[in-house]
């Protein structure tokens, strides 16, 4: 067959038979027959290893098939066969119409309490699944009895039915069974006090525990469900608390109706559900049992049938209950613990204190059992105990306080970063603090507004706070008004509002918000705490400023940040005096001025060095330098009459303006006080600002005052002296008065005595004019509005008050908003009615004659 090298997949038959011969043909036939064999070979091989296990399972599946269907048969046959027994009259006593040995008697009795173990069994898991544990464990106890009984049969019967050791073992899992089903209900968070009185009477059936211990073991059951309750995971915090508060309730409520009294009775639901189990009137425990028709339940033994559970208890015992303090009291003291410690980590996820309210709001719906205080009293529980306010509600104060200071805490972190940020942003702005007058006087659209807006127009013009300023009270403001809107639900029940009041309205609301002072307190304490922070940064941060202008710019802007404080933050203020209280905010406004003075300080200290450094033009005193700084003169003609009556007039010249250079000193102080709006500037600092620059320029003044100068020289530092005390010294301030009369007495000293004595009235009068006439121009030096008045300077005279027709702008007066323009020209050359003393007028031409 070798020979034949073709393909016998591609064979063409018809090709095939005309091409090869018949012998041919037939080998050729034989070596396709022997190919699909081996194909077949191998393909059984191949099914076999892989489908071995398919195979198998479908000959087994035809095996099953048939023999389910012997057993349907055989079913079928039994059911007929009961049926027809089930026909028989139920009536017949079988034992007198079929007398029976004694051997047959004990079997049959044997096999029906071998039938009603099981039936038992089967009837506890039928109770089990229905929860009704109290049935299971009377069932249990009954199957019990039985057990024992057939533990006593004859060994010949046990030996028959080795099924039995199997039916003892499933009733002892049965029991664990029924164990875990009451405590599962007596741990569970809300239950009735019906199935816990059932389930805890389960618990004397099986276990046989003394009523002594009974409400132990209800204590401890129930310290489990709150355990269960603290470690089991939920959707929010708010639902895990109320369902600790709801279990809590629950305990109490069960403790009272089951132990101590139930539907008016002066007994417990469990003694009153015991009576009725175990009493002499209770019905038997087989009657309870709807067994199944059979001739064999004539042969239950009597005892099986009259058995019911037994339990000892005695209303002594009852009685006992209710004065169990101890427990009540331990329980209360461990629960504390439990909850303390579950809280704890649950409060850690509440970030806010409206959080907290909520959850509060949460719990404070669970309505309480109808006369709860009785409950409680009878309970021995403290006098107006609720469970709330016992477990829970100190640990929610102190996670609200925690809370509080955080927020707090953080506020005050973002507003230190808000400081500096400002702080370092007006040093690279085009317009500087320290000039506000480009802020101040020019118009803008929303100056004035129709609606009130106290972070902007005029009203925060005036009082120096620019924009910088505004936008960083608001930033702060905007902070503590979040923390206000955060803790109003929780104080108040409401949300935030400007108008806000309480009233305590019944128990329930006292109830709710009985921490509400405690918590208003700590928030006053913590945001005045806040305010000594917020002075403390911004002084802490000046010491960094590289130069005098930073470091001024810096202090400026600090100093009024912290005045605008009182104006533009009025939740911050609010947060302070929560509820009224008034001593806190004037002492954080105290601090804030204490601050607020030590930062213009700064502001001051530079002035007065420059004031210092311009002070230097004082000490040229030279013929030339004087020319230059010499204002015009007052040139006066006086009258004088001899003894004979002979009038001779002459003229005398007495300085009438301050020097030049002092006119430029003042100047540049009025500037620089201009700048900084000198009505916004705090009374002292103001006032300190007057006092050191003329202290400084009166000791220019003193040293001249050492100096060998000429009568007019003398005359000329006399006035300026004499001008810059009546306009800038305060009268208050002694010691530069007494400065000021120092220099003055050296000053006169070295003027002629008969000159000084004619001159001096005039130049005191000049004084008084050219002080007049500077109140508008340097009217920023004056230390306050009324200075000038004792100088006469805003009398009236009787001639401008009666006559209506004169504008009040015509009379310097210290209630009128602009003052005279200032006036330079000078007096009369003529002083009529003035006429020098005799001995006068001879001295003075003596001195005349000499100096021709």
């Amino acid at each position: 067959m070798a020979k034949f090298n073709i393909n016998l997949i591609d064979l063409d038959v018809n090709k095939l038979f005309e091409e090869r011969s018949i012998d041919n043909i037939i080998q050729l036939e034989r070596l396709l027959d022997s190919e699909i064999e081996k194909k077949r070979n191998a393909l059984r091989s191949t099914v076999g290893d892989r489908y071995k296990d398919v195979l198998t399972a479908s000959d087994a599946i035809k095996s099953m098939k048939t023999i389910s269907q012997d057993i349907v048969d055989h079913i079928d046959k039994i059911t007929s066969t009961c049926g027809n027994l089930l026909l028989a009259p139920s009536n017949v006593d079988l034992k007198s119409s079929f007398p029976i040995g004694k051997n047959k008697l004990d079997e049959r009795t044997f096999v029906v309490q071998v039938r009603l173990a099981i039936f038992l069994n089967e009837q506890i898991w039928l109770a089990l699944d229905q929860e009704n544990n109290l049935d299971a464990a009377q069932y249990y106890s009954l199957a019990q009895y039985i057990h024992t009984g057939l533990g006593l049969s004859k060994k010949e019967f046990l030996d028959k039915i080795p099924y039995l050791e199997h039916i003892r073992n499933q009733k002892e899992s049965l029991k664990n069974r029924i164990f875990h089903k009451i405590t599962e209900k007596l741990e569970s968070v809300e239950t009735t006090a019906e199935d816990t009185s059932k389930n805890l009477n389960a618990l004397l059936l099986l276990q046989n525990v003394t009523c002594e211990n009974l409400l132990s073991i209800f204590i401890e059951h129930r310290k489990t469900a709150l355990s269960t309750v603290i470690t089991t995971s939920y959707s929010s915090v708010r639902v895990q608390v109320y369902s600790m508060v709801k279990c809590l309730i629950t305990t109490i409520h069960l403790l009272h109706h089951c132990f101590i009294c139930y539907g008016g009775s002066d007994k417990g639901l469990i003694w009153q559900q015991l009576e009725e189990i175990v009493s002499e009137s209770s019905p038997k425990t087989l009657s309870k049992l709807q067994l199944p028709a059979s001739s064999l339940l004539l042969y239950i033994p009597e005892i099986i049938k009259q058995f019911r559970p037994k339990c000892n208890f005695s209303t002594d015992v009852v009685n006992s209950l209710k004065e169990a303090k101890s427990v009540v009291e331990c329980w209360l003291q461990c629960t504390l613990v439990t909850v303390e410690d579950g809280l704890k980590k649950a409060l850690q996820l509440i970030t806010n204190i409206k959080g907290l309210h909520l959850t509060r709001e949460e719990s404070l719906k669970i309505d309480l059992p109808e006369n709860w205080e009785n409950i409680c009293k009878e309970s021995h529980l403290p006098e107006h105990f609720d469970v709330w306010s016992y477990f829970f509600q100190k640990f929610i104060t102190l996670r609200c306080r925690e809370l509080i200071t955080k927020k707090v805490s953080e506020n005050t972190s973002q507003i230190q970063n808000c400081i500096s940020y400002t702080l370092d942003q007006v040093l690279k702005l085009g317009k500087s603090e320290l000039d506000l007058r480009w802020y101040s006087w020019v118009e803008e659209p929303g100056d004035i507004s129709r609606s009130e807006n106290c972070h902007r127009g005029l009203s925060m013009k005036t009082r120096g706070y620019s924009h910088n300023i505004i936008e960083l009270c608001k930033k702060v403001d905007d902070k503590y008004l979040a923390l206000l809107e955060d803790a109003s639900q929780y104080l108040y029940g409401k949300e935030y509002n400007d108008g806000m009041n309480f009233i305590v309205k019944d128990f329930k609301f006292k109830r709710k918000f009985v921490d509400r002072d405690d918590i208003e307190n700590h928030l006053r304490n913590e945001c005045t705490t806040t305010s000594v922070s917020i002075s403390d940064y911004i002084l802490s941060s000046l010491p960094h400023s590289s130069t005098d202008s930073d470091l001024v710019t810096k202090s400026i802007v600090g100093a009024r940040f912290l005045e605008a404080i009182f104006f533009l933050c009025p939740h911050f203020q609010q947060c302070c005096s929560l509820n009224n209280v008034t001593d806190k905010w004037p002492k954080v406004c105290s601090r804030f001025s204490q601050a607020s003075n030590t930062l213009w300080e700064n502001w001051l200290e530079i002035e007065v060095k420059q004031t210092e450094m311009i002070c230097e033009k004082l000490h040229d005193i030279s013929q030339t330098k004087m020319i230059s700084i010499y204002t015009r003169w007052d040139e006066i003609e006086i009258q004088e009459q001899t003894d004979d009556e002979e009038v001779f007039k002459s003229q005398i010249r007495v300085p009438l303006k301050p020097s030049l250079t002092l006119s430029e000193i003042l100047d540049h102080l009025n500037e620089n006080l201009s700048k900084v709006l000198p009505h916004t500037l705090p009374k002292k600092i103001y006032l300190k600002y007057i006092e050191k620059n003329a202290s400084v320029i009166l000791s220019h003044y003193k040293i001249f005052a050492e100096e060998d100068l000429n009568q007019k020289q003398a005359l000329q530092f006399l006035f300026d002296v004499k001008f810059l005390t009546a306009f800038c010294v305060p009268r208050e301030n002694s010691h530069l008065i007494g400065l000021s009369q120092d220099i003055c007495d050296k000053f006169r000293s070295k003027v002629d005595p008969f000159d000084l004595d004619v001159f001096y009235p005039y130049l005191q009068s000049n004084v008084k004019r050219a002080v007049g006439q500077a109140q508008v121009i340097l009217g920023c030096l004056l230390p306050s509005p009324h200075h000038l008045a004792s100088l006469g300077i805003y009398e009236k005279n009787k001639e401008q008050e009666q006559n209506p027709s004169l504008l009040a702008l015509s009379t310097p007066s210290s209630t009128t908003w602009f003052s005279l323009l200032p006036i330079s020209v000078p007096t009369s050359k003529f002083a009529a009615g003035q006429l020098t003393s005799k001995k006068s007028t001879k001295v003075r031409l003596f001195i005349r004659a000499l100096s021709q």
